[in-house]
């Protein structure tokens, strides 16, 4: 038997003479294959190795593999003398069968390619295998020589893959004899979706064949679990996939199965339809797909395109709280998406979902932020959802699955272009276990803040859309408490100065505040404001947030982005407290209060009402622009349960604006059994937002 020999050198001439018909191959030079592993027939006729695939399944495994046989002689080859056979380190032997019908005679100076596919135990791997070539004689046959499976695939750089190889000729006889599908796994993960469990799987497919192909009706597909019992499992994306040659595609596919399912022992099968039980056309172990990130940890965003091995995406959970409030667990999560790669990628459309591994509880949540739809490279953005469980749960028995909106492609239908106006569907591509919520993971928000005291200009970050020329910074920030509603809301108050020659586009930026803990709160802009901010003059424009009772807004990191999403910067912050006495700053205003007093009236209408006497001193802080969408202060009376009895709304703008001086402020609309000599004031600072008015409690006054 001759060993195989590399192709450097061509052996001394020993020809085999064979005469026969011509075969139609592309002429191809021997030197093309130097270094590549032979067997010879004679120095100008030998057999290579190409285009190995070794395929191991669950149950078992698959070689596939093209014989190149090269003639250089000047005679023509007949393969019919020969035959193939793969054997193992232990000398067992498997039959090779040609996938394909080709002419078996190889004419001079040609190349033929004969593909064969083996069927093999589970356990093989590449360095066990050869392919031994053998000549018929008669009723015998004589070994030439063998080809080792390991250096074929190392000099190609393949290694053995998780795959299963599917005749569809077995499910449709009128298919082609190429007809040859392979099925490798991506990610599984098991959700709770549309009031079911679910396990979803991603599967890699490709037709080998040479033709298009469609999967046949008659293929079905089921998981197993270690009990031998099965769950069908679908297409989500619509229908049975058609495949080009040679092109793999990605799909995902989906089984309802038991919320006590073991993922740890499950088999995806193929088989004929209603035949899953006693013929298996391929198997994949799908356990080993499943995968739960924790909170920090970085993965791979998965690719869409089936020839891409990443995405260029990373993700990641960087950070979740959870709290038990009187209405339920309370669950935030930070999900950051980073680009790694060297080029502009699309973001993909997210949304989230908390659900409870051990129960049938799920509540989804959305990042309805405005962000750019493309993140240039190293950039980052992240997305934030937050719900409300019951709150019996606790965060080690959640998890947050994150799933992205893709288009669901028509039935029999290739997935990608021209599917803008597909249906969407949301399909999972991430699940992190909230084990230890609250208690690691990222460095805070706050901890990351820059350090920054109110009234100063803030440093904002170059590559964002904010003017150069406008010079941002935080003037004013307090927080008052809602006694009727149960939450407190803080006001901020920002100074934009257009340091230019012309005029400027009023900014428009989105702004969060973070406390030390981690949660979020997004603040909503004030309802109307001017167009433009002229050259060398400022404007003021407010923000709310609405915050629970129990924030104390000690440690705030204030985060502003522009239009894109794209941060421009983040600051350490709290809100000021309120000063019992001297002047009330409703920027750029000040308000002094010098001497007030309230007495009860008579009407003659019968009712009663409070007068107030003020004397005030209002002074301008600052030059800065002050129109109709200012905001105004409300002087309201309270009773000692702090019921509001009556209100006064005043303006610094237009007709009767507060003045400095005494003026008189009637408190009409009192009943009889509300005339109280314990009455209280309180003046308020009013911004009207798309979402109401947001009160700034400045003083409380007691005759």
């Amino acid at each position: 038997m001759n060993q195989p020999r590399t192709m450097k050198r061509l052996l001394s001439r020993s020809a085999l003479l064979m005469t026969a018909a011509s075969f139609l191959t592309l002429p191809l030079a021997t030197s093309a294959f130097a270094g590549k592993e032979g067997v010879f027939l004679s120095d100008s006729v030998y057999f290579t190795l190409d285009r190995v695939l070794l395929s191991t399944g669950a149950d078992d495994s698959s070689l596939r593999f093209t014989l190149d046989l090269t003639n250089n002689s000047p005679y023509t080859v007949d393969f019919n003398n020969y035959g193939v056979k793969v054997v193992d380190a232990n000398g067992y032997s498997y039959t090779a069968r040609l996938s394909e019908k080709v002419n078996a005679r190889v004419k001079a100076g040609d190349i033929g390619a004969f593909k064969f596919a083996s069927e093999l135990p589970a356990s093989v791997s590449a360095s066990d295998l050869k392919v031994d070539i053998f000549r018929w004689n008669d009723r015998s046959t004589a070994d030439i020589g063998v080809l080792s499976v390991e250096a074929a695939m190392a000099e190609a750089g393949q290694s053995a893959q998780q795959q299963a190889v599917i005749n569809l000729k077995d499910i449709d006889s009128t298919l082609a004899e190429d007809s040859y599908v392979t099925a490798q796994l991506g990610r599984s993960y098991k959700v709770f979706k549309d009031n079911a469990w679910m396990v979803y799987t991603e599967v890699v497919l490709e037709n080998l064949g040479t033709s298009n192909v469609k999967l046949p009706d008659g293929l079905e597909t089921n998981l197993m679990d270690n009990k031998g019992l099965t769950y069908t499992a679908t297409f989500s994306s619509g229908g049975v996939p058609s495949l080009l040659p040679q092109q793999p595609i990605k799909a995902m596919l989906a089984a309802a199965v038991p919320a006590s399912l073991d993922t740890g022992k499950l088999n995806l099968l193929f088989s004929p339809k209603g035949k899953v039980k006693s013929t298996v056309l391929g198997s994949l172990n799908v356990s080993k797909t499943f995968g739960v990130a924790g909170i920090g940890d970085k993965t791979a965003y998965p690719p869409a395109d089936a020839n891409q091995d990443v995405s260029g995406l990373v993700l990641s959970t960087t950070w979740a709280a959870a709290s038990k409030q009187p209405d339920g667990l309370h669950v935030q999560a930070n999900v950051t998406l980073t680009n790694t790669s060297d080029g502009i990628l699309t973001l993909p459309s997210l949304s989230g979902q908390f659900q409870a591994v051990r129960s049938s509880v799920i509540v989804s949540s959305s990042d309805n932020a405005s962000r750019s739809t493309y993140l240039s490279p190293n950039e980052s953005t992240t997305y934030r959802f937050s719900g409300i469980l019951p709150a019996s749960l606790g965060a080690d028995a959640l998890q947050l699955v994150v799933l992205e909106k893709q288009a669901a492609a028509a039935a029999g239908g290739q997935q990608g272009a021209g599917q803008a106006n597909a249906a969407q569907t949301a399909l999972p591509v991430a699940v992190t276990s909230l084990a230890g919520a609250g208690s690691g993971g990222e460095v805070t928000s706050y901890a990351s803040a820059q350090d920054y005291t109110i009234g100063t200009v803030m440093p904002i970050s170059s590559n964002t859309a904010m003017d150069s020329n406008v010079d941002l910074s935080l003037v004013e920030m307090g927080m008052s408490e809602s006694a009727d509603f149960g939450y407190k809301t803080i006001v901020a108050k920002y100074k934009l100065t257009n340091k230019g020659t012309s005029s400027v586009t009023l900014p428009d930026f989105q702004s969060e505040l973070t406390n030390a803990d981690g949660y979020t709160y997004t603040g909503v802009r004030q309802t109307t404001t001017t167009k433009t901010i002229a050259p060398n003059t400022s404007y003021v424009l407010s923000y709310s947030y609405m915050v629970p009772g129990e924030e104390k807004a000690e440690k705030l990191a204030l985060q502003l982005y522009d239009p894109n999403r794209m941060s421009m910067g983040a600051y350490k912050t709290a809100v000021q407290p309120i000063a019992e006495t001297g002047p009330m700053s409703i920027y750029p205003f000040s308000v002094d209060l010098k001497d007030f007093s309230v007495s009860a009236t008579y009407n003659k209408d019968s009712s009663y009402a409070y007068r107030m006497r003020v004397d005030l001193n209002v002074t301008r802080q600052a030059q800065v622009i002050t129109d109709a969408n200012f905001s105004s202060l409300s002087f309201e009376v309270v009773d000692t349960e702090d019921r509001l009895l009556s209100s006064k709304v005043m303006t610094f703008t237009g007709q009767g604006k507060i003045l400095s001086g005494i003026q008189f402020i009637e408190f009409g609309n009192i009943r009889n059994d509300q005339l109280n000599s314990d009455v209280r004031i309180k003046i308020y600072e009013v911004v009207t937002t798309p979402n109401g008015d947001a009160k700034r409690l400045l003083r409380t006054l007691e005759p």
